[in-house]
Protein backbone atom coordinates (compact mmCIF):
# COMPACT_ATOMS: atom_id res chain seq x y z
CA UNK A 1 0.00 0.00 0.00
CA UNK A 2 1.30 3.48 -0.55
CA UNK A 3 1.64 5.87 1.94
CA UNK A 4 2.73 9.38 2.73
CA UNK A 5 5.27 10.52 5.76
CA UNK A 6 4.48 14.47 5.99
CA UNK A 7 0.70 14.43 4.50
CA UNK A 8 0.08 18.03 5.67
CA UNK A 9 2.70 18.99 3.12
CA UNK A 10 -0.37 19.39 0.84
CA UNK A 11 -1.68 22.24 3.05
CA UNK A 12 0.74 24.60 1.32
CA UNK A 13 -1.73 23.81 -1.70
CA UNK A 14 -3.22 27.20 -0.83
CA UNK A 15 0.07 29.29 -1.23
CA UNK A 16 -0.71 30.33 -4.50
CA UNK A 17 -4.30 31.61 -3.56
CA UNK A 18 -2.30 33.65 -0.72
CA UNK A 19 -0.09 35.06 -2.74
CA UNK A 20 -2.50 36.08 -5.50
CA UNK A 21 -4.21 37.94 -2.73
CA UNK A 22 -1.03 39.68 -1.87
CA UNK A 23 -0.97 43.68 -2.85
CA UNK A 24 2.10 42.43 -4.97
CA UNK A 25 -0.30 41.22 -7.15
CA UNK A 26 -2.24 44.47 -7.91
CA UNK A 27 0.93 47.05 -8.14
CA UNK A 28 1.96 44.21 -11.29
CA UNK A 29 -0.99 45.15 -13.04
CA UNK A 30 0.38 49.00 -13.37
CA UNK A 31 1.61 50.22 -16.01
CA UNK A 32 5.38 50.33 -17.01
CA UNK A 33 5.69 52.73 -19.75
CA UNK A 34 3.25 55.84 -19.85
CA UNK A 35 2.80 56.66 -23.29
CA UNK A 36 2.47 60.90 -23.66
CA UNK A 37 0.37 60.49 -27.02
CA UNK A 38 -1.64 57.04 -25.08
CA UNK A 39 -5.05 59.86 -25.30
CA UNK A 40 -4.30 60.23 -29.33
CA UNK A 41 -4.16 56.90 -30.12
CA UNK A 42 -7.64 56.06 -27.50
CA UNK A 43 -9.21 58.53 -29.73
CA UNK A 44 -8.01 57.37 -33.14
CA UNK A 45 -8.88 53.92 -32.37
CA UNK A 46 -11.99 54.90 -30.73
CA UNK A 47 -10.78 52.32 -28.45
CA UNK A 48 -9.39 52.34 -24.38
CA UNK A 49 -5.75 50.69 -24.54
CA UNK A 50 -4.49 48.86 -21.79
CA UNK A 51 -0.01 49.42 -21.32
CA UNK A 52 0.73 46.88 -18.90
CA UNK A 53 3.96 46.16 -17.37
CA UNK A 54 3.62 42.67 -16.99
CA UNK A 55 2.14 40.14 -20.00
CA UNK A 56 -0.26 37.54 -18.31
CA UNK A 57 0.19 34.00 -18.47
CA UNK A 58 -2.05 31.79 -20.84
CA UNK A 59 -3.88 29.14 -19.54
CA UNK A 60 -1.58 26.48 -20.60
CA UNK A 61 1.58 28.03 -18.30
CA UNK A 62 -0.73 28.64 -15.81
CA UNK A 63 -1.99 24.71 -15.54
CA UNK A 64 2.05 23.58 -16.17
CA UNK A 65 2.76 25.52 -13.56
CA UNK A 66 -0.26 24.09 -11.37
CA UNK A 67 1.14 20.53 -12.27
CA UNK A 68 4.59 21.50 -11.03
CA UNK A 69 3.63 22.79 -7.91
CA UNK A 70 1.40 19.91 -6.93
CA UNK A 71 4.51 17.47 -8.01
CA UNK A 72 6.73 19.46 -5.57
CA UNK A 73 4.30 18.76 -3.09
CA UNK A 74 4.05 15.37 -3.57
CA UNK A 75 7.57 14.96 -3.30
CA UNK A 76 7.78 16.91 -0.41
CA UNK A 77 5.11 14.78 1.06
CA UNK A 78 7.33 11.87 0.88
CA UNK A 79 5.14 8.82 -0.40
CA UNK A 80 6.33 5.39 -0.24
CA UNK A 81 5.52 1.86 -0.85
CA UNK A 82 4.93 -0.67 2.51
CA UNK A 83 5.23 -4.28 1.35
CA UNK A 84 4.11 -7.07 2.86
CA UNK A 85 4.65 -8.28 6.71
CA UNK A 86 7.92 -10.30 6.51
CA UNK A 87 8.13 -12.32 9.68
CA UNK A 88 11.29 -13.53 11.15
CA UNK A 89 11.98 -16.03 14.23
CA UNK A 90 14.15 -14.65 16.90
CA UNK A 91 16.04 -16.95 19.62
CA UNK A 92 15.56 -15.43 22.99
CA UNK A 93 18.10 -18.25 23.93
CA UNK A 94 21.73 -18.20 23.94
CA UNK A 95 24.00 -21.27 24.49
CA UNK A 96 27.45 -21.51 25.71
CA UNK A 97 29.01 -24.97 25.19
CA UNK A 98 32.99 -24.91 27.53
CA UNK A 99 34.81 -27.89 26.23
CA UNK A 100 37.75 -29.45 28.45
CA UNK A 101 41.05 -30.37 26.51
CA UNK A 102 43.10 -31.56 29.36
CA UNK A 103 45.22 -34.58 28.53
CA UNK A 104 42.83 -36.92 30.22
CA UNK A 105 40.56 -36.10 27.03
CA UNK A 106 42.63 -38.38 25.09
CA UNK A 107 41.87 -41.53 26.51
CA UNK A 108 40.20 -43.83 23.95
CA UNK A 109 36.96 -45.11 25.89
CA UNK A 110 34.56 -44.17 23.35
CA UNK A 111 33.16 -45.89 19.85
CA UNK A 112 31.88 -44.31 16.87
CA UNK A 113 28.94 -45.68 15.13
CA UNK A 114 31.10 -47.87 13.37
CA UNK A 115 32.48 -49.38 16.54
CA UNK A 116 35.62 -47.92 16.11
CA UNK A 117 37.71 -46.64 19.43
CA UNK A 118 38.16 -42.96 19.16
CA UNK A 119 39.34 -40.66 22.46
CA UNK A 120 36.59 -38.16 24.47
CA UNK A 121 37.43 -35.18 22.49
CA UNK A 122 36.55 -37.23 19.22
CA UNK A 123 33.05 -38.06 20.82
CA UNK A 124 32.59 -34.30 21.76
CA UNK A 125 33.19 -33.34 18.58
CA UNK A 126 31.07 -35.90 16.50
CA UNK A 127 28.69 -34.99 19.33
CA UNK A 128 28.53 -31.20 19.59
CA UNK A 129 29.11 -31.08 15.53
CA UNK A 130 25.33 -32.64 15.35
CA UNK A 131 24.17 -30.37 18.31
CA UNK A 132 25.25 -27.26 16.08
CA UNK A 133 23.68 -28.88 13.27
CA UNK A 134 19.95 -28.49 15.04
CA UNK A 135 20.76 -25.10 16.68
CA UNK A 136 19.04 -23.11 13.57
CA UNK A 137 18.29 -19.42 14.27
CA UNK A 138 19.83 -19.77 18.14
CA UNK A 139 23.51 -18.11 18.81
CA UNK A 140 26.20 -20.52 20.27
CA UNK A 141 29.74 -19.73 21.68
CA UNK A 142 32.31 -21.94 22.47
CA UNK A 143 34.70 -22.20 25.56
CA UNK A 144 37.56 -24.07 26.04
CA UNK A 145 39.52 -24.73 29.25
CA UNK A 146 42.92 -25.83 30.56
CA UNK A 147 45.30 -24.55 32.33
CA UNK A 148 43.05 -21.31 31.94
CA UNK A 149 39.74 -20.82 29.78
CA UNK A 150 39.23 -18.60 26.48
CA UNK A 151 36.66 -18.34 24.39
CA UNK A 152 36.87 -20.23 21.07
CA UNK A 153 34.15 -18.72 19.41
CA UNK A 154 32.11 -16.19 20.56
CA UNK A 155 28.20 -16.04 20.39
CA UNK A 156 27.00 -16.60 16.83
CA UNK A 157 24.63 -17.86 14.40
CA UNK A 158 27.07 -18.72 11.72
CA UNK A 159 27.38 -22.91 12.16
CA UNK A 160 29.57 -23.42 9.65
CA UNK A 161 31.96 -21.41 11.41
CA UNK A 162 31.45 -22.99 14.67
CA UNK A 163 31.86 -26.64 12.84
CA UNK A 164 34.94 -25.71 11.05
CA UNK A 165 36.53 -23.96 14.76
CA UNK A 166 35.28 -27.46 16.51
CA UNK A 167 37.24 -29.29 14.12
CA UNK A 168 40.70 -26.99 15.20
CA UNK A 169 40.21 -28.52 18.50
CA UNK A 170 43.24 -30.89 20.07
CA UNK A 171 43.89 -32.16 23.56
CA UNK A 172 46.03 -30.58 25.48
CA UNK A 173 45.87 -26.86 23.14
CA UNK A 174 44.66 -25.32 26.20
CA UNK A 175 47.39 -27.15 29.11
CA UNK A 176 47.52 -30.42 30.72
CA UNK A 177 45.19 -28.53 34.18
CA UNK A 178 41.23 -28.56 34.48
CA UNK A 179 40.07 -24.87 35.05
CA UNK A 180 36.61 -25.72 34.76
CA UNK A 181 35.62 -22.73 37.78
CA UNK A 182 37.38 -20.00 35.51
CA UNK A 183 35.48 -21.37 32.15
CA UNK A 184 32.12 -20.69 34.18
CA UNK A 185 33.39 -17.69 35.18
CA UNK A 186 34.18 -16.34 31.39
CA UNK A 187 31.11 -18.03 30.92
CA UNK A 188 29.13 -15.25 33.07
CA UNK A 189 30.68 -12.84 31.58
CA UNK A 190 29.78 -13.15 28.41
CA UNK A 191 26.47 -13.35 29.27
CA UNK A 192 26.63 -10.03 30.64
CA UNK A 193 27.16 -8.44 27.83
CA UNK A 194 23.86 -10.42 26.15
CA UNK A 195 20.84 -9.15 26.52
CA UNK A 196 18.54 -12.33 26.20
CA UNK A 197 16.98 -13.60 29.11
CA UNK A 198 17.39 -17.97 28.24
CA UNK A 199 20.88 -18.31 29.19
CA UNK A 200 22.38 -22.16 29.03
CA UNK A 201 25.93 -23.17 29.62
CA UNK A 202 26.91 -26.71 28.75
CA UNK A 203 30.36 -27.86 30.69
CA UNK A 204 31.46 -30.84 29.63
CA UNK A 205 34.77 -32.03 31.23
CA UNK A 206 36.14 -36.04 32.33
CA UNK A 207 38.56 -34.67 35.60
CA UNK A 208 38.36 -32.42 38.55
CA UNK A 209 39.19 -28.61 38.95
CA UNK A 210 43.31 -28.52 38.96
CA UNK A 211 43.82 -24.82 37.87
CA UNK A 212 40.80 -22.62 38.74
CA UNK A 213 41.81 -19.25 39.80
CA UNK A 214 38.02 -18.78 40.60
CA UNK A 215 36.58 -22.10 43.02
CA UNK A 216 33.76 -23.67 40.72
CA UNK A 217 31.11 -23.64 43.45
CA UNK A 218 31.85 -19.55 43.68
CA UNK A 219 31.89 -19.44 40.08
CA UNK A 220 28.76 -21.46 40.14
CA UNK A 221 26.85 -19.16 42.81
CA UNK A 222 27.81 -16.37 40.06
CA UNK A 223 26.15 -18.08 37.53
CA UNK A 224 23.21 -18.56 39.04
CA UNK A 225 22.96 -14.81 40.48
CA UNK A 226 23.20 -13.72 36.40
CA UNK A 227 20.11 -16.17 36.00
CA UNK A 228 22.79 -18.46 33.63
CA UNK A 229 21.56 -22.51 33.87
CA UNK A 230 24.34 -24.68 33.80
CA UNK A 231 24.27 -28.58 32.59
CA UNK A 232 27.41 -30.35 33.59
CA UNK A 233 28.00 -33.38 31.66
CA UNK A 234 30.64 -35.98 32.91
CA UNK A 235 32.40 -38.24 30.32
CA UNK A 236 34.31 -41.77 30.60
CA UNK A 237 34.78 -44.57 33.22
CA UNK A 238 35.84 -42.67 36.19
CA UNK A 239 38.01 -45.26 36.91
CA UNK A 240 40.00 -44.49 33.97
CA UNK A 241 40.20 -40.54 34.78
CA UNK A 242 43.70 -40.72 35.35
CA UNK A 243 45.94 -38.86 37.79
CA UNK A 244 42.89 -36.74 38.75
CA UNK A 245 39.72 -38.76 39.33
CA UNK A 246 36.24 -37.01 37.90
CA UNK A 247 34.37 -34.90 39.87
CA UNK A 248 31.05 -35.86 39.75
CA UNK A 249 29.99 -34.27 42.84
CA UNK A 250 31.38 -30.73 42.56
CA UNK A 251 29.34 -31.15 38.96
CA UNK A 252 26.04 -32.19 40.40
CA UNK A 253 26.22 -29.58 42.74
CA UNK A 254 27.03 -26.43 40.03
CA UNK A 255 24.19 -27.82 38.11
CA UNK A 256 21.48 -28.13 40.98
CA UNK A 257 22.77 -24.46 42.56
CA UNK A 258 21.94 -22.81 38.97
CA UNK A 259 18.95 -24.75 38.02
CA UNK A 260 20.57 -26.82 35.49
CA UNK A 261 21.34 -30.32 36.18
CA UNK A 262 23.92 -33.24 36.06
CA UNK A 263 24.52 -36.07 33.22
CA UNK A 264 27.21 -39.16 32.78
CA UNK A 265 27.95 -40.24 29.57
CA UNK A 266 29.94 -43.80 29.63
CA UNK A 267 29.87 -43.55 25.99
CA UNK A 268 29.10 -42.24 22.66
CA UNK A 269 25.44 -42.94 22.89
CA UNK A 270 25.14 -42.01 26.12
CA UNK A 271 26.48 -38.30 25.01
CA UNK A 272 24.22 -38.10 22.36
CA UNK A 273 21.18 -38.80 24.16
CA UNK A 274 22.03 -35.84 26.83
CA UNK A 275 21.85 -32.98 24.21
CA UNK A 276 18.42 -34.78 23.13
CA UNK A 277 17.53 -34.41 26.70
CA UNK A 278 18.88 -30.90 27.48
CA UNK A 279 16.85 -29.94 24.68
CA UNK A 280 13.29 -31.46 26.12
CA UNK A 281 13.92 -29.72 29.51
CA UNK A 282 14.85 -26.21 27.87
CA UNK A 283 13.06 -25.80 24.47
CA UNK A 284 14.29 -23.06 22.43
CA UNK A 285 12.15 -19.80 22.89
CA UNK A 286 11.63 -17.97 20.33
CA UNK A 287 9.98 -14.23 19.55
CA UNK A 288 8.32 -13.11 16.36
CA UNK A 289 9.38 -10.00 14.76
CA UNK A 290 7.25 -8.48 11.94
CA UNK A 291 8.74 -5.99 9.61
CA UNK A 292 6.88 -4.22 6.48
CA UNK A 293 9.80 -3.17 3.90
CA UNK A 294 9.16 0.36 3.27
CA UNK A 295 10.50 2.04 -0.26
CA UNK A 296 10.75 6.00 -0.92
CA UNK A 297 9.26 7.04 -3.81
CA UNK A 298 9.58 10.85 -3.77
CA UNK A 299 12.32 10.57 -6.36
CA UNK A 300 9.74 10.00 -8.64
CA UNK A 301 7.14 13.29 -8.91
CA UNK A 302 10.53 15.51 -8.01
CA UNK A 303 12.15 13.76 -11.42
CA UNK A 304 8.93 14.21 -13.33
CA UNK A 305 8.59 17.61 -12.19
CA UNK A 306 12.21 18.43 -13.63
CA UNK A 307 11.28 16.35 -17.05
CA UNK A 308 8.33 19.10 -17.41
CA UNK A 309 10.57 22.11 -16.30
CA UNK A 310 13.42 21.34 -18.53
CA UNK A 311 11.37 20.59 -21.93
CA UNK A 312 9.30 23.47 -21.54
CA UNK A 313 12.17 25.43 -21.21
CA UNK A 314 13.66 23.65 -24.32
CA UNK A 315 10.66 24.56 -26.04
CA UNK A 316 11.04 28.35 -25.21
CA UNK A 317 14.59 28.25 -25.91
CA UNK A 318 13.56 26.86 -29.92
CA UNK A 319 10.76 29.16 -30.34
CA UNK A 320 12.98 32.65 -29.35
CA UNK A 321 15.61 30.92 -31.52
CA UNK A 322 13.01 30.97 -34.47
CA UNK A 323 11.58 34.61 -34.21
CA UNK A 324 14.83 35.88 -34.03
CA UNK A 325 15.73 34.20 -37.13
Amino acid sequence: MFEFSYPWVYLLIILPFVINRLPLYYISKRAALRISFKEDIDAATEEKSSVAGISRASHFQKGMMWILFLLVLTALAKPMYIGEPLSKEVSQREVLVSVDLSGSMSTKDFKDKNGTSIDRLEAVKIVLGNFFKQRKGEKIGLILFGNAAFVQAPFTQDLNALEHLLSELSVGMAGPQTAIGDSIGLAVKMFQESNVTDRMLIVMSDGDDTGSKVPPLTAAKLAAKHDVSIFTVAMGDPKNAGEHPLDTETLKEISEMTGGKFYYAWNSDELADIYTQIDKLKPKEVKEITHRPKFDLFSYPLMLALFILLGYGLVLFVQSRREMV
